[in-house]
This record gives C-alpha cells, sequence and structure tokens, in this order.
C-alpha cells in the first residue's frame, strides 16, 4: 500500500504535469510565436518555471531544487555538460558523411562561432525556463517516489516532448520539413534518450545548473551547424538531425552508462566503509 506521503507526492506529481501541459496547448490560442512572441508563446515558454514555483510554494518543498552551482565539487561534471553535445554532434554529422546520407558544406568557421556565441544568451534564458521545471522539480521529486527509474524518466520524456508540440513546426532548432507522422513518434523516442543523460547528470550533481548548461549548449551548437551546413540526403532525416536515430543511439548509451556507473558506485557506497553513517540526502 503506499503511504500518504507518497500519494502527496505523487499528486503534486500530477497537478505539475497538468500545469504545464495545459498552458503549453493554450498558448497557440493566445497568440504568439517563435518568430513573433506573444503573449500565448511567453506562457508556453515559462510554463515549466512557473508550474515548479507554484508547486514549490504550494508544498513548501524547496529541499531539493537543485538551485546551488555546487562548481568545485562538479567541475568534471559542468566540462561534460558544455561538451557532451558538441561531440556528440559531430560524430552524428561524419557517420552521416560516411554513410553518404549527409554532407558537411562550405563550412566557415568565423560565422558559425558568431552566430553560435550569438545563439548563446537566447537558448540559456529558454534553458532555465526548460530545466527548472524538468530537472528542478520532475526529476527530484519522481526520482524519490519509489517510481522505478527508467520509469520515471519515461514520464518525464513524456511531458517534455508534449509541451513542445503545440509550436513544434516552428521550433525550427528541433523540426526541419519532416512529416510530422514519421517525425512526432520519433521526436518522444528522443526526448527519452536526451532524458536519461540529462536526469542522470542532476541526480549526480545534485544541481540543476549542469543541466542548463548543456540543454543550452545542445540548441547554441547544434541548430547552427545543422541549418547552414549540413546537407542531408532527403528522406534521410530520419538518421541524421538533432532528433534522428544516430543522435539518439549515442545519446541514449551515454545516459544509459552514466546510470549504471550512478548505481554500481552507489552500492559500492553503501557495502564500503562508512556505510552505516548517516549520508547526506541526495535528490
Amino acid at each position: 500500500m503506499i503511504n500518504s506521503e507518497k500519494m502527496k507526492q505523487i499528486r503534486s506529481i500530477v497537478i505539475f504535469c497538468i500545469l504545464v501541459t495545459v498552458p503549453a496547448f493554450l498558448g497557440p490560442l493566445l497568440g504568439g510565436s517563435p518568430s513573433k512572441p506573444g503573449a500565448g508563446f511567453v506562457i508556453w515558454g515559462m510554463a515549466p518555471l512557473l508550474a515548479a514555483v507554484i508547486m514549490r510554494i504550494a508544498t513548501r518543498s524547496w529541499f531539493d531544487a537543485g538551485f546551488k552551482l555546487a562548481i568545485k565539487r562538479n567541475a568534471v561534471w559542468y566540462i561534460i555538460s558544455i561538451f557532451i553535445f558538441p561531440v556528440m554532434t559531430v560524430l552524428t554529422f561524419l557517420l552521416g558523411e560516411i554513410l553518404s546520407v549527409s554532407s558537411f558544406t562550405n563550412f566557415s568557421p568565423g560565422p558559425y562561432l558568431k552566430t553560435f556565441l550569438t545563439a548563446i544568451p537566447v537558448f540559456f534564458v529558454f534553458s532555465i525556463l526548460e530545466e527548472f521545471g524538468w530537472r528542478g522539480y520532475l526529476v527530484p521529486k519522481l526520482f524519490s517516489s519509489g517510481i522505478n527509474s527508467y520509469l520515471s524518466t519515461a514520464i518525464i520524456s513524456v511531458v517534455w516532448a508534449t509541451w513542445h508540440i503545440p509550436y513544434i513546426k516552428e521550433l525550427a532548432w528541433v523540426y526541419s520539413s519532416e512529416n510530422l507522422v514519421t517525425f512526432i513518434p520519433r521526436f518522444y523516442l528522443a526526448m527519452f534518450a536526451f532524458a536519461i543523460l540529462y536526469n542522470e547528470i542532476r541526480i549526480i550533481t545534485n544541481s540543476v545548473w549542469p543541466a542548463v548548461i548543456m540543454h543550452c549548449i545542445m540548441n547554441s551548437f547544434g541548430h547552427p551547424l545543422a541549418a547552414d551546413y549540413i546537407k542531408v540526403v532527403p528522406g534521410y532525416e530520419y538518421l541524421v538531425s538533432s532528433t534522428g536515430l544516430f543522435m539518439i543511439l549515442l545519446i541514449g548509451l551515454t545516459g544509459v552508462i552514466l546510470n549504471r556507473w550512478r548505481l554500481r558506485n552507489k552500492e559500492r557506497q553503501a557495502h564500503g566503509p562508512g556505510a552505516y553513517e548517516k549520508q547526506p540526502s541526495q535528490a
């Protein structure tokens, strides 16, 4: 039987999901878009952060929000958060090049770097709005609720992906021109693979900021590269894109490896010297 505290936590998770999803689908009705921001688009973009703040105020629960930077303790993880998506993105496009399903065209380091650096502040703000909801609220609440970690990840990925849907065709860094019938199922799969990695980074560091940085760099680095310098053979977008199968496999595998490493490390600590001493709480 689920005790009352667990029921309260699950109820809070359900309410958060409603507070995120309903405004997201109201957004287009209220006006605005990525190219012409209006009230609806602003509400859509702020929904994850606002839902998290509302729930934390309502439940008076801030202890697991992960606000602390903890840079000294997590220096290696911050570095990983900066470089993981650039490395995976380049590997994805190299695989496409090797298999002749995509190609680099007229790459110019100067203009690309300028676009990349210009995009960082914009995507940093968007990443805060998102990650303070997904990794700042959902991850600690779901992972401490007793629900299986991969089921928790699946729930997070479904909410995360569904939040994108109202504006999916207008989010140029996510969607290009592929048929939505094939794109949307793969998009949900991509969000699951990404969520494994993001969630593990959040749990390992006990901070939301590495996920914010990783999300920001993912969009800032990958979008201008794919938009201006990568040509994909028509019909092969399902392999080579920010949500293509190559990226899904690379990111998903990395997330699973981190998950296995974290659990083995947790088990070693539980059975090692000082295992029965009081340990600091983790999200």
